[in-house]
């Protein structure tokens, strides 16, 4: 094995690391290195303080191009870059040297915190418990600017840091490595991070002061209306008063179980659920109503992107996590969390910039736009993002990728002639409300489309009548409960290839895992267990088509008792995501069947052609500054646009080597925003 370096920084500034982001941190000047320390392969971590010289061998290692790896590896690059080589004169690594075992973790379906991803995985060198009291103690400045610098707990802090070294190495011996492909991928997002996205910082301003004034008034209307019983728009309170005046069916509608407890929740689902009866009490209907638009996450995200933007260019850096949805391997976002942007934008986002910026009085805009302001601004989420001065937007996303992928992947007769509709650029939710509606394409009007739309969307993936009208209420279409049984019936009689694919990878997944190291197939995937790795027990692989693995931890199958009351075998495994009391000694798990197995596995295809479309810019010098879900943009000279426009467009209609046969489609936009 090539020698390889682990590294851990504990840094103090006056700059908060979780509000500000690591660039802005990391090149703060108040930011400063309170010790390093670093191991080569298993060997026991060295220390280095400020004091010191700066270790010979580590540098040698450096010059030579070779390995580093970090958790969170961007946190150590940044801080090396932005300190420990301008002041210390220490050799700066290239990119490709930090290897982040963070993002490995996260390729192996673990999880992405190291306290957590060490405890799930049972390794011997465990995070020390101790590091969140240490760093607000020494990390954090006091009332006065200055540090505590206690010298027993700097010793204490010391062998933190080296105890991280200890975990992160643990971790990542434990861990399946991740391919050359993957880290390609991880190295390209990277330097979208570098590269940044600006925001426009007026318009987040004044959104945020438009949003603070009518969460007040949202607040004050619940205030009024419970009698002062509840003062803000969410919480324990709010959710009691609610539930006291629900019927018993209305209160069914709000039961979620969380690691297999009931209970009762007034999330954003259960909200609209209640919003769409039209028994539900005026003033209960007032309440949630009030509460759901103060909700609404635009004021967050528009004080996030100020808090997080750099101030000399406000560039947004750092923000999107390669792998970050770890079952799939889609990308996501943090603090920015353009992933979570509504789609919906306003027809003229600059007249009504505008009128935000002039602080025009809230009820003239609610009268002009006839939409309430935090719907508005929800809409002028995207419209933040902008190019330089003398940049434009180049940007596409393809057209029902995943409705595409989904056929390809089942290869079989009905998939092919549910992709040819693609291929002959029909409307698949036309053709969906056709065999719904058992009418011709012609008498199919905008309503009926729209029930196409949603059960293309919420069916495809073992989705029942439930998750259609779950779906349905959100874009505006409301259906009794027999209705959308029989919109779940006719949807699934019209596409047998997606009811055949949820039982071969159901069948394929519960075979891998009562034959170890033998390979079961579903379409154009194949599965395969493993015994003794990661977590212990068994773990299960699923190969896509692009050769990418996913990856599910610790899979089992206990006997359950069905609805209707018959024994049946239930496949399960450890769930990442989910973190358990820190008495607790199971991890939680999540149940594993077709319709989630094939969700995982578009998803996860659709996101292999994100990235290799993203790993095909960076090669040919696009400067990709955002990509979300299904979107690419770049950010290019004026003067470049029809060539930059030419480039995505080869790039986003050209399918990968391993999936020739899978119809593209995306159409080139040119904005001065982000939006469509």
């Amino acid at each position: 094995m090539t020698d390889q370096y682990g590294i851990d920084f504990e840094t103090r500034s006056q700059v908060d690391l979780l509000t500000a982001g690591a660039y802005n941190y990391s090149s703060d000047p108040s930011t400063e290195i309170i010790c390093m320390y670093y191991a080569k392969n298993d060997e026991e971590p060295k220390q280095w303080l400020p004091s010191m010289p700066f270790p010979k061998a580590l540098a040698r290692h450096i010059k030579k191009g070779l390995r580093l790896n970090a958790f969170n590896a961007t946190f150590e690059r940044l801080i090396w870059a932005f300190i420990l080589t301008p002041d210390f004169n220490a050799p700066e690594p290239k990119l490709e040297q930090w290897h982040c075992t963070a993002f490995a973790s996260r390729c192996n379906n673990m999880p992405a915190a190291l306290g957590n991803a060490a405890r799930c995985l049972g390794v011997d060198q465990q995070k020390s418990g101790r590091g969140k009291a240490l760093i607000k103690l020494l990390c954090v400045p006091m009332a006065d600017g200055t540090f505590y610098k206690d010298p027993e707990l700097l010793e204490e802090f010391y062998e933190y840091c080296a105890q991280d070294v200890r975990t992160e190495r643990a971790v990542k011996n434990q861990i399946r490595e991740p391919s050359a492909s993957e880290w390609r991928d991880y190295f390209v997002n990277e330097r979208i991070n570098d590269r940044g996205v600006r925001i426009d910082r007026p318009l987040a301003l004044a959104a945020q002061e438009y949003a603070s004034e009518e969460k007040a008034d949202l607040e004050q209307t619940i205030q009024d209306i419970t009698s002062g019983e509840v003062a803000k728009a969410r919480g324990e309170k709010l959710k009691a008063w609610v539930v006291e005046r629900l019927t018993e069916e209305q209160t069914k509608l709000l039961v979620k179980y969380r690691n297999g407890e009931k209970k009762l929740s007034l999330d954003k689902y259960n909200r609209s659920r209640l919003l769409s009866l039209d028994d539900l009490d005026p003033d209960v209907y007032e309440v949630v109503e009030a509460s759901d638009f103060a909700q609404r996450s635009s004021v967050g995200k528009f004080k996030s992107m100020c808090d997080v933007a750099d101030p000399e260019d406000d560039r947004v850096r750092g923000v999107f996590m390669c792998n970050g949805a770890a079952a799939s391997g889609r990308y996501s976002s943090r603090k920015l969390q353009a992933h979570n942007f509504p789609r919906s934008v306003m027809k003229d986002p600059e007249e009504v910039r505008l009128d935000l910026i002039e602080n025009i009085m809230p009820e003239d805009i609610v009268d002009y736009y006839e939409l309430n302001i935090m719907t508005l601004l929800a809409k002028m989420l995207r419209s933040a993002l902008i190019p330089r001065k003398g940049y434009k937007f180049v940007g596409a996303d393809w057209a029902a990728i995943e409705g595409r992928v989904a056929p390809w992947l089942a290869d079989s007769a009905d998939g092919r002639k549910k992709l040819q509709l693609y291929l002959d650029d029909i409307d698949t939710y036309i053709v969906a409300a056709r065999d719904i509606y058992n009418c011709t394409a012609e008498e199919i009007d905008d309503a009926r489309r729209q029930v196409g739309k949603v059960a293309e969307l919420s069916l495809q993936f073992g989705g029942g009548a439930k998750a259609f009208a779950g779906m349905a209420r959100g874009y505006g279409v409301i259906v009794t409960n027999s209705e959308a049984e029989t919109v779940k019936e006719a949807w699934r009689m019209a596409n047998p290839w997606a009811v055949d694919m949820w039982a071969q990878c159901q069948r394929a997944a519960f075979s891998a895992v009562r034959y170890p190291t033998e390979r079961f197939t579903a379409g154009r995937v194949s599965y395969l267990a493993v015994e003794d790795i990661l977590a212990g027990g068994l773990t299960l692989f699923c190969e896509l088509p692009c050769g990418r693995l996913l990856t599910y931890p610790d899979v089992r199958i206990s006997m359950e008792v069905a609805p209707w009351g018959e024994d049946v075998p239930k496949l399960s495994c450890l769930r990442a995501a989910w973190t358990p009391k820190a008495t607790e000694k199971e991890w939680p798990r999540s149940g594993l069947y077709g319709g989630l197995l094939f969700e995982n596995i578009v998803q996860g295809t659709a996101a292999s052609i994100l990235r290799g479309a993203l790993a095909e810019a960076d090669a040919r010098g696009l400067p990709v500054v955002l990509d979300v879900h299904d979107e690419i943009i770049a950010e290019v000279r004026a003067k470049d646009v029809k060539k930059a426009s030419k480039m995505l467009s080869e790039i986003m209609l050209t399918p990968p080597s391993w999936a020739v046969a899978l119809p593209l489609k995306a159409e080139i936009q040119v904005t001065d925003r982000f939006g469509k």
